[in-house]
């Protein structure tokens, strides 16, 4: 509640015409007595619903479009990047406790339902300011919500309108993928069967790529990286074989085109 409240207090513009010192204190306390203090919220005190909602705030303003200043003042452009970091850092602590809690799948799904609202605007939307490096550590910190939507970006990614929205969005493909490869043999057999039924996904977004190269050198040698990246974390989990299965003639012969002898030594590894 004290966080909500000052969360609340920090963000509204009111609070800055008021008085700067004010809305330091508050960042103060938030900082350093809320996120970065050993204590959190435990137990199920605090309702799911509470956390859902609260993530669900976190996400909009890290996602939120700032205003436009007529004159770029350093004290308005200081404030968008202290309200953005709050976004962020509410965000991880709100997910330290939502994973303390050892919710079941089916409770956590709302979660899910956050994020992929969150990716549709990453994706849709070219004023979101939603970073993809933030998306990045999320899945980073918390791999099971990578992995529950993991098939939903690849879905996004390979449709996505814009060339700079698709090739960053494969930091993101790569971030979850990498997560797969990791963990005992139980995770390994669980990553597995998530990669397995994603594999026409995957298919659908290499054939996008491959028909549809960025105009700009820089993004077109991103893709070739994440070509070999991806196939060599699939051979890791020995689904290469499957996944040459499920790529179309088409798709094969023009990532042949573009990797040339990568591409051979790489399919070699279906055998």
């Amino acid at each position: 509640m004290v966080y909500s409240n000052l969360a609340q207090a920090f963000v509204n513009p009111h609070t800055a015409e008021v008085s700067e010192q004010l809305g330091q204190r508050i960042w103060g306390i938030l900082q350093k007595q809320i996120f970065k203090a050993k204590d959190y919220p435990r137990g199920d005190g605090v309702h799911l619903s509470t956390l859902e909602s609260l993530l669900e705030k976190s996400l909009k303003l890290a996602s939120k479009p700032f205003k436009r200043q007529k004159s770029k003042q350093s004290a308005a452009l200081n404030r968008q990047k202290m309200v953005s970091s709050l976004a962020q850092t509410s965000t991880f602590w709100i997910l330290k406790i939502i994973d303390s809690r050892n919710f079941s799948q089916s409770e956590l799904e709302k979660i899910i339902q956050i994020f992929r609202d969150v990716l549709v605007g990453y994706f849709e939307n070219k004023k979101s300011q939603i970073k993809s490096g933030f998306l990045k550590e999320i899945f980073r910190r918390r791999p099971w919500i990578g992995h529950a939507v993991f098939g939903f970006i690849l879905e996004r990614c390979g449709s996505a309108k814009s060339d700079f929205r698709r090739v960053e969005a494969l930091d993101l493909v790569m971030e979850i993928m990498k997560s797969l490869t990791s963990g005992n043999s139980d995770e390994q057999n669980a990553s597995k069967k998530i990669l397995k039924n994603s594999l026409d996904k995957l298919s659908h977004l290499m054939k996008e790529l491959a028909t549809n190269l960025p105009s700009k050198a820089a993004r077109r040698s991103e893709v070739q990286k994440f070509y070999v990246k991806a196939l060599e974390i699939l051979s890791k989990l020995n689904l290469t074989k499957h996944y040459f299965k499920a790529l179309a003639p088409d798709t094969e012969a023009a990532l042949a085109a573009q990797l040339g002898d990568q591409f051979i030594t790489l399919k070699k590894l279906e055998k």
